[in-house]
């Protein structure tokens, strides 16, 4: 759930940059030579950090209130672990897949989980399809 919260502040943060270097293009710099590759630009960022923006406050709204989604089904666990970067960050989370759904689950908080097909029954926020809860049967 954190990195929704994260996820939603720096994608406001961009959206509020974005919006004010649009602004500042639109008024002051009509006549400079890269004005519709600027507005372009910015605008498709703009759209992009809109919906991460979106997307973040409807499952933190949804989280506050309890409002989950569920599913039930014969789930496929599969564990996926990133390393790398300019200082070595490292993650890791598992994707489980269930009625067509993709659902990502943080690898720290469901550590217990391993990669396996099985029944279960998962509760998920629906925006961003991120595990809540998962009962394994």
């Amino acid at each position: 759930m954190s990195e929704i919260y994260s996820t939603t502040i720096i994608a406001g943060m961009g959206l509020v940059v974005l919006i004010s270097l649009l602004a500042h293009f639109l008024t002051k710099k009509r006549t400079h030579k890269d004005f519709y590759l600027v507005v372009i630009v910015c605008g498709f960022f703009m759209f992009c950090a809109l919906y991460l923006v979106v997307t973040g406050l409807i499952d933190i709204i949804n989280n506050n209130l309890g409002n989950y989604q569920t599913a039930e089904g014969i789930c496929e666990i599969a564990y996926f672990e990133e390393s790398g970067g300019r200082f070595g960050s490292h993650s890791s989370y598992y994707n489980i897949y269930i009625d067509g759904l993709n659902i990502s689950a943080d690898g720290d908080k469901f550590s217990y989980l391993k990669e396996e097909t099985v029944t279960c029954k998962v509760t998920y926020l629906n925006a961003t399809d991120t595990l809540v809860e998962i009962q394994i049967k």
